[in-house]
């Protein structure tokens, strides 16, 4: 038999074809689901990224969704931001079990000020105090 890590890999390829499967049957582009795969894979590259990068300092974590070019491909700055504060919501709520104001803390915004000007995007420190409640 099996071990136990083994059964579950083969138990998450199975799901994983199944769903495929039925995404071919429903007449899903595949396309569109391969890219969707991409983005998931890309956004907990990046959690994967921010974490690793947090345990170093809370500028570095910062420097690193700043300076992620999936950021800077926003049309505008407004939604730059807007990419950021989702991500951090996610980043803070999912993985760190932090509270939905962890952002609004002055050390925060220290913090993100610090990465902004250490990547010479100065820019961004006005455009996330202009930023809508989050």
């Amino acid at each position: 038999m099996a071990s136990d890590k083994k059964q579950a890999k083969r138990a998450k390829r199975s799901k994983s074809k199944a769903k495929q499967a039925r995404i071919v049957r429903n007449g899903s582009a595949q396309g569109e689901y391969v890219e969707t795969i991409e983005v998931a894979e890309g956004m907990v590259n990046l959690l994967v990224r921010m974490a690793e990068a947090e345990a170093i300092s809370q500028v570095e974590m910062l420097t690193t969704i700043i300076g992620d070019s999936g950021m800077s491909k926003a049309e505008t700055l407004d939604d730059e931001i807007d990419m950021q504060i989702v991500i951090l919501k996610v980043y803070g709520r999912k993985i760190e079990g932090r509270t939905d104001d962890w952002m609004e803390h002055a050390g925060f915004l220290e913090a993100y000020a610090e990465a902004a000007r250490i990547l010479g995007r100065e820019e961004l420190i006005d455009a996330w105090h202009d930023a809508h409640d989050f």
